[in-house]
């Protein structure tokens, strides 16, 4: 019998993911209407030719990240709305899957580079992603396209000064899309250094830094003319450190059982009551900036005040949010309860296969997947001090996707060898 070929697998996973998205689009379209973020509200703003204004206050703000925001933008101007933002999404899903498979492909996974593919074909976090108005989809698809620019590639080995410029580029988008990225970038640089001291072949940074540059200064002087201050980020990092740091989430939640949520009700009062709070400050605080940076002293207050529970915090932030294996929401049919374990059990073997990937690499593979390990480094390390949830993981997944790749492809190998040893 002849072999199926790699291309023909790759378009069925392909199909199949989009195939996927689309049954998810279908049953779940209305999510696309609701804006638990404010990118669309932002975004219609933009589209109206009013500028990149906060929906509560209408004043210019730097409150979310704009990559997302001006593409969701373009696509109301178009007036095709909740349609266009679906195709969108499904464009960039399949984007990502093959993004995956290519990547895979450089890192020199061959035909297990499949398996990357169809990771990301069917994963649950990338597909609940596809009918939410927020910026995991284009993230994912981002991380996705950084890491095929970043892969080594034997047409340009070592990478020329044109491919090093266009790292810079896509880690700018990225930076546009999620600032947590980042974080990433401080450890890639800290990388960069160590390897130059220990007299290893390292890449030119500087046409790294200048796409850098190009992509991310018009953000930056946008907001020094708007706003008065050359922000590189947003304005909503003190509210995600306050979220997962403040004395209500700490006893209700982190002072609960495992599976404590914090419910709707209390998140409410906890919000008004923080807004009471702001009105009631004196001096006044009038501005966006001073919002951002008074939740960001009350949150190091709160984590001074009770490190104890900080630490607590930080461990169900990983444990339950970032690295957890199990939606908290408690479904209420039978069906919903299958599904719920369902997802338990892939995530279970996505994560054990990860780091079996991760532990299998040999000496002579670590400088090219040391980029991805560093990324899933980066990203804990964040969130041990910020909120998070298993959605924050969605990004990450076509990078996970390698590991279990190589991961699949160590067990192959293994188990080729041990029945070499037997015959």
């Amino acid at each position: 019998m002849q072999r199926i070929s790699d291309t023909t697998w790759l378009i069925i996973i392909l199909a199949a993911g989009i195939g996927l998205r689309v049954a998810v689009l279908w049953t779940q379209f209305d999510h696309l209407a609701e804006d638990r973020d404010a990118y669309r509200a932002i975004a219609q703003h933009v589209a109206a030719g009013q500028g990149y204004l906060h929906p509560q206050t209408q004043q210019p703000t730097a409150y979310r990240p704009p990559a997302y925001t001006l593409i969701v933008a373009a696509i109301l101007k178009t007036g095709l709305n909740d349609a266009g933002i679906a195709a969108l999404h499904l464009v960039l899903g399949a984007g990502t899957i093959l993004l995956s498979y290519a990547t895979a492909r450089r890192l020199g996974l061959s035909r297990f580079s499949l398996v990357a593919a169809a990771i990301t074909a069917v994963d649950p976090l990338l597909l609940q992603s596809t009918t939410l108005v927020m910026t995991e989809t284009l993230a994912a698809f981002l991380l996705a396209l950084l890491f095929w620019t970043i892969a080594p590639n034997t047409d340009s080995n070592p990478p020329t000064n044109g491919r090093l410029l266009s790292v810079g580029l896509v880690f700018g988008l990225n930076a546009l899309c999620r600032p947590t990225i980042w974080a990433f970038g401080a450890l890639a640089a800290v990388w960069w250094i160590l390897r130059r001291i220990g007299r290893q072949d390292v890449v030119n940074p500087l046409p790294i830094l200048l796409g850098i540059l190009l992509i991310t200064s018009p953000w930056v002087v946008r907001n020094v003319i708007v706003l008065g201050r050359p922000i590189l980020t947003t304005t909503h990092g003190g509210y995600t450190l306050l979220l997962g740091n403040n004395p209500v989430y700490y006893h209700e939640v982190v002072g609960g059982d495992w599976n404590a949520v914090w419910s709707g009700e209390s998140l409410k009062n906890w919000q008004d009551g923080l807004e009471q709070e702001i009105q009631k400050h004196d001096p006044p605080i009038t501005t966006e900036i001073a919002r951002d940076r008074w939740m960001n002293d009350r949150a190091h207050d709160n984590i001074a005040a009770e490190p104890g529970f900080f630490l607590r915090a930080s461990f169900l932030r990983l444990a339950r949010g970032l690295w957890g294996v199990v939606p908290l929401q408690e479904p209420t049919s039978i069906l919903g309860r299958i599904l719920k374990y369902s997802v338990c059990a892939f995530y279970v073997i996505i994560l054990a296969d990860m780091i079996l990937g991760l532990c299998s690499l040999k000496k002579n593979q670590w400088p090219d997947w040391m980029p991805a390990a560093l990324l899933l480094v980066s990203f804990t390390l964040v969130h041990t001090c910020y909120w998070a949830n298993m959605r924050m993981r969605t990004p990450l997944m076509p990078v996970i996707a390698l590991f279990v790749a190589q991961g699949c492809w160590a067990i192959w190998h293994w188990r080729g060898r041990s029945l070499k040893t037997k015959v």
